[in-house]
């Protein structure tokens, strides 16, 4: 009888360890990965189920590129009491937004930074079952840093050179760099190149390569970047400067104008200064002023007549033009003009007068040979009468 009650006794304290066993087999934390751009906040959650049992301590550890070795760096009491451990390379960046009494254990790092990348391990202790955690790993990305330049402007010529570079610098994870040559189409090709940095970041260049021509000039190649911690990809708008000396010169008088002004042009990048001279006779100090392209005649008269040269050149040219001018002398030709004018008046008062002389002359005319007649007239009646 005895024995089957130490049996029994015996029955029971397995079954009571048995639940116990099961009990704490159910107590599990839930938490998952996470993924932040650099410089944004991200949250690590964290919670602890199936147990009632009492929660003694929240503790927050960490292995990150900055600190490899794993380590604690944030308490989390019941009580509400927080106690950082420094230095951890999260002071001032952390927050605890968990409830101790739901069993939430969840943190904020605030501007996350590339060496926070690493494993965050949550850790809840409760009594009397122990400790339960979970790992939670962290990636950060970090866009890349953009520009398209160019480290020698190219110059017009026969061989090619490179056109633009678009760099994508110290991006994680890699970034994908092309260009948009629709405006080029088989002229131009691509080479890219990438860099792998200690930090685990990387640097991609894309150069676009091309035989520097005048019809280049000015042409619109965007160049496009995508990566995963871009929202969207981004379009560089670059426009390809081709440098070159100046073309024809071309000297042409200037129209809706006043003055007399010529304009000395040449297409030439970048732009030319114009030099203008007298060729083989001295500056019309008074009569002539020089600005730029432009040659105004302020004074004409014979004197300017003469060949005047206009030069175009930046550094990497020059060219020049000629332009005759010949004056004639603004004074003879108001004179003859004048002289003009006068005897126009003159013939036409001469002719008026003649007109008029030679109707009024008729009229006195046909009077006087009406009043003869009148008399001669009188005469011969009278002389009738007195027969």
């Amino acid at each position: 009888m005895r024995r089957a009650k130490h049996v029994t006794e015996a029955l029971l304290c397995c079954v009571t360890l048995l639940v116990i066993h099961r009990s704490s087999d159910s107590i599990r934390v839930i938490g998952g990965s996470m993924t932040v751009v650099q410089g944004e906040d991200v949250d690590l959650s964290c919670r602890l189920l199936e147990t009632d049992e009492e929660l003694e301590q929240i503790t927050w550890q960490k292995r990150t590129l900055e600190e490899p070795e794993n380590h604690n760096f944030l308490l989390i009491y019941p009580s509400g009491v927080t106690d950082f451990i420094s230095p951890n390379g999260l002071e001032n960046r952390v927050q605890f937004f968990g409830n101790q009494t739901e069993k939430i254990g969840s943190i904020r790092i605030t501007a996350a930074r590339l060496l926070d990348e690493g494993t965050f391990t949550c850790v809840f202790s409760v009594f009397p079952s122990g400790v339960y955690s979970i790992e939670i790993p962290l990636t950060v990305l970090v866009p890349p840093v953009m520009s398209v330049t160019v480290d020698v402007p190219p110059v017009i010529g026969e061989n090619e050179v490179v056109l633009a570079s678009c760099l994508a610098a110290g991006a994680k994870p890699q970034a994908e760099v092309r260009w948009n040559t629709d405006a080029f189409g088989s002229l131009v090709r691509t080479v890219t190149n990438s860099t792998q940095h200690a930090n685990g970041t990387t640097t991609v260049v894309s150069h676009l390569l091309g035989v520097p021509t005048r019809a280049a000039n000015q042409q619109q190649v965007p160049c496009v970047v995508n990566q995963s911690a871009l929202a969207t990809e981004r379009t560089l708008a670059y426009t390809i400067n081709i440098n070159y000396p100046p073309q024809t010169v071309n000297i042409t008088l200037s129209e809706g104008t006043p003055a007399t002004v010529f304009l000395c042009v040449a297409d030439s990048n970048p732009k030319a200064i114009y030099t203008w001279t007298r060729v083989g006779q001295p500056w019309p100090q008074s009569a002539v002023r020089a600005e730029g392209n432009t040659l105004h005649l302020i004074s004409l008269s014979s004197e300017l007549n003469g060949l005047y040269s206009c030069e175009a050149s930046n550094p990497y040219g020059r060219a020049t033009g000629s332009q005759y001018v010949h004056v004639t002398s603004y004074t003879s030709a108001a004179c003859w003009v004048l002289l003009v004018i006068i005897f126009l008046i003159v013939a036409a008062a001469a002719a008026g007068l003649v007109w008029y002389w030679w109707k009024n002359g008729k009229c006195l005319w046909s009077s006087f040979m009406d009043d003869h007649q009148f008399e001669a007239q009188s005469q011969v009646e009278e002389e009738e009468a007195e027969i």
